[in-house]
């Protein structure tokens, strides 16, 4: 599972610097799952993988993210992160989250996929306020 977290890692990097989903829709099994806090996406497999990633990726301008904490066991990885850049709409943002990937036996693909983390940091300020 070590391995995929970091080909995982590698593959959202490049998706944030080039917009391209497709290193990490390459990571995804078919009948992978892929779920976000919140908002009940339900997205699965392949073809699943490329639309919730191109969506996620719409959201920014400009987009980091660092990972402070990873662990990995059998089958599983828990990525502890923070994200900032720009909205499209040029606004600063930063916020922090979790994601957990389940990979296959082998470790070679990823079976599920979901992510947590502060939304509030989407909010606009006067509705902060």
């Amino acid at each position: 599972m070590h391995e995929l977290t970091e080909k995982f890692v590698a593959a959202l990097s490049e998706l944030h610097e080039s917009r391209d989903a497709e290193p990490l829709v390459e990571l995804f099994g078919d009948d992978a799952t892929l779920d976000k806090a919140g908002v009940p996406h339900g997205q699965h497999g392949r073809d699943g993988a490329r639309t919730f990633w191109t969506q996620y990726r719409d959201v920014f301008d400009d987009l980091e993210s660092s990972f402070s904490h990873t662990v990995t066991d059998d089958g599983i990885a828990y990525l502890e992160w923070t994200s900032r850049g720009s909205l499209r709409d040029g606004t600063d943002f930063a916020y922090a989250g979790m994601s957990v990937l389940e990979g296959d036996e082998d470790g070679e693909t990823i079976t599920a996929f979901r992510t947590y983390y502060d939304t509030a940091a989407f909010l606009s300020a006067e509705r902060r306020g």
